[in-house]
């Protein structure tokens, strides 16, 4: 007996009380977001000989009996188990569900960190920072390209400035426009109009030949749809599709199908070809001739297209349209105003496209003037095949426009964003159009618990935890991203308190062990007297 026994009382006192405030961090974390309750782990100090030595009882070897030193805390643990998701009306609020860290970034001193807590928010700057300021790492997307960039860098809106009408210079995040390259327009046709442009001699061309805008009169066909198509600096036009049901009695070499002449059109003031002005063709875009079986559906198609920048509506200056690699007719358009001079190219898809882009029984009618009277084998599309909706002429079923899409559009601008799964956040414009304009970096380590922590819900990466492996959600085992979500403290209270009333009775034992060591030696003392 000695000093010993007091001394291992008091490593007892002083690991319980460090357990202690252990357990206090924990429970005065249980609101912070993305917090991880620490665990400390013991460990008995080393052993000694008692000073004394012994036979064994078989073996007839000598032992040393040792006496232990006491205890000390190790290591404390932070524990990496998921945290409950709380959702919030934030779309920048984001949640990790698995493993990773969300990787920031101090501007000051360049310094990395990582983080499971997603309160992030846009500052004044268009940077997205948590609540110190420090910057979200991800990955740029080209916006021309739709590629994710290699680098890492700091979330920075793309923005531009602008001068508003008041004259103040004002941040603004813009989706450039496009022009519209394809169209579909599906309709059903009811011939019950009947035939609009009567004529014997050029059945399919009466609409063609009808069409003069030097004429000032209002151009009616009973059978129309339109739809908006948009040039290359996002000003939008109407294209108007004219059809005529074509009298049969008129044609010969038709079968049991239907007839219908088509025109393409727009206002001709908007028609920006130099040589059409003041001339009656201006706003002619294309003609045809569509064939429907008796079913109803369509399954034959041609399109002519001016040639040569011819100026008048002379049938041999129109040639057969070119093919899209898809199959689609293909027509051009320039138009007036911003952006003219400027020629653009639309794939215009009623429901039937040519298998392999090309066409069917061209031979001689290889322009619009080879369309006569006789329809046997009429220049169609080759290997014709129908999309999921097709252009159908169904009797009584009234003229309409059953679906329509471009994939043009106008400037649009922010107005708001949402994070994928996938960690990607996507613009939402005023134009309509979605856009990834980053995607979110997320970290993991080789071992987690070596992670130093560095206060303001930060762990900082060293030696023990080692090197942080940058890549993003749902990759190499990293978890997912929620967003409208916080992950809250993994602090359970009742498993704390149970922790709690254990260290207490541990700490009152040793100090008991003290107490009672005190006692001894002072009994010891005492036979001196």
């Amino acid at each position: 007996m000695g000093y010993s026994s007091l001394y291992t009382g008091v490593t007892g006192l002083k690991a319980y009380g460090d357990n202690m405030q252990v357990i206090g961090n924990n429970l005065a974390n249980v609101n912070t977001v993305g917090y991880k309750r620490s665990v400390a782990q013991f460990s008995d100090l080393m052993s000694v000989n008692a000073g004394c030595s012994g036979i064994g009882y078989e073996s007839g070897d000598v032992y040393s009996p040792q006496v232990g030193k006491g205890v000390r805390i190790a290591a404390v643990l932070a524990n990496f188990e998921q945290g409950s998701l709380q959702t919030t009306t934030t779309t920048t609020d984001l949640a990790i569900e698995g493993r990773g860290f969300f990787g920031v970034r101090n501007a000051l001193d360049d310094s990395s960190h990582y983080t499971r807590a997603g309160e992030f928010r846009f500052n004044r700057d268009a940077y997205l920072v948590d609540p110190h300021g420090l910057r979200l790492q991800g990955h740029a997307v080209d916006r021309e390209t739709g590629e994710v960039q290699a680098a890492v860098s700091d979330i920075l809106l793309p923005y531009e400035e602008v001068e508003n009408a008041a004259g103040e210079t004002v941040r603004v995040i813009q989706s450039p426009p496009r022009a519209t390259e394809n169209a579909t327009i599906v309709a059903n046709l009811d011939e019950q109009n009947g035939d609009k442009f009567v004529s014997s001699n050029s059945p399919l061309t009466a609409m063609f030949n009808a069409w003069n805008t030097t004429s000032g009169a209002a151009f009616g066909s009973g059978n129309s749809a339109s739809m908006n198509v948009y040039d290359s600096e996002g000003n939008k036009h109407v294209v108007t599709i004219h059809y005529d049901p074509v009298n049969k009695s008129s044609l010969s070499g038709a079968d049991g199908g239907a007839y219908w002449e088509y025109i393409v059109t727009i206002d001709p003031d908007e028609d920006g070809r130099a040589s059409v002005q003041g001339t009656s063709t201006a706003g002619l875009l294309a003609m045809g001739v569509l064939h429907f079986d008796t079913s109803g559906k369509l399954d034959g198609q041609s399109m002519y297209t001016m040639e040569g920048g011819a100026a008048d509506k002379v049938l041999s200056n129109w040639g057969l349209a070119t093919l899209s690699e898809d199959g689609a007719p293909q027509l051009s358009v320039t138009f007036a105003g911003s952006g003219a001079g400027t020629a653009q190219t639309i794939d215009l898809d009623f429901g039937l496209t040519s298998e392999t882009a090309s066409w069917e029984n061209v031979g001689s009618n290889a322009s619009a003037a080879d369309l006569g009277t006789n329809v046997y084998g009429m220049t169609t599309l080759a290997d014709g095949q129908r999309g999921t909706s097709v252009t159908t002429a169904y009797p009584g079923h009234g003229n309409a426009t059953m679906f329509s899409t471009q994939d043009g559009y106008s400037t649009g601008y922010l107005q708001g964003m949402s994070v994928d799964s996938e960690g990607f956040l996507v613009g939402q414009f005023s134009n309509g159009e979605s856009e990834r304009l980053y995607q979110v970096s997320m970290y993991m380590f080789t071992n987690d618990f070596g992670l130093r922590r560095e206060g303001s819900n930060l762990f900082g990466a060293n030696d023990e935890s080692g090197v942080a492996l940058e890549g993003t959600a749902g990759q190499g085992g990293r978890g997912t991203i929620s967003q409208n979500s916080l992950e809250v403290s993994n602090v359970d209270m009742a498993d704390e308190f149970a922790h709690m009333i254990l260290t207490q009775r541990a700490f009152q034992a040793n100090t008991k062990v003290v107490t009672t060591s005190d006692h001894l030696m002072n009994v010891a003392l005492q036979t001196k007297r």
